[in-house]
């Protein structure tokens, strides 16, 4: 009897090894696609949390606020100060090293940085006391530049 011996020959091998790189290397390549995406969005959501609390920030303070400072405040500049007076004090907001602080305590998270505070005065009859402010603040995260907001509020008194 002959025994005929069925095995695979070296070409079927090279040729599975070959296909199955193929299929290995497609589905990394969507595995660090999926990966860098959801980075990305986490890196938006981040923006997106800090614009607003921000937002919020103002908000609560200028229902609280008795008046604006008209001469402890900068405004009209990309550095600007926010002077607001309260019934327990006053209270300033500012911009120093990329961080947002009110009353020297930062309010925008580390991750990201502030990179103009703009401050424009509007008043109603007298030109020396404020009644709202309007403000506009570009926000970048710290870790991909492409990821930016620009918060523009107007605040009024109550």
């Amino acid at each position: 009897m002959k025994s005929k011996l069925k095995g695979v020959t070296l070409v079927e091998t090279m040729l599975y090894i070959g296909l199955f790189s193929i299929i290995i290397l497609m589905v990394l390549n969507f595995m660090m696609s999926t990966q860098e995406s959801t980075l990305r969005n986490n890196r938006r959501g981040v923006v997106y949390k800090a614009s607003e609390f921000i937002i919020q920030h103002f908000g609560s303070s200028f229902d609280n606020a008795i008046s604006i400072s008209n001469t402890n405040s900068l405004f009209q500049n990309d550095q600007g100060v926010l002077e607001l007076s309260f019934s327990d004090g006053a209270k300033q907001y500012s911009l120093a090293d990329s961080t947002l602080y009110f009353d020297s305590v930062p309010i925008s998270p580390p991750d990201i940085s502030v990179n103009k505070f703009f401050l424009e005065p509007l008043y109603n009859g007298d030109p020396t006391i404020p009644v709202a402010v309007r403000i506009s603040i570009e926000i970048i995260s710290n870790e991909d530049s492409d990821i930016a907001d620009t918060i523009n509020i107007l605040s009024t008194l109550r």
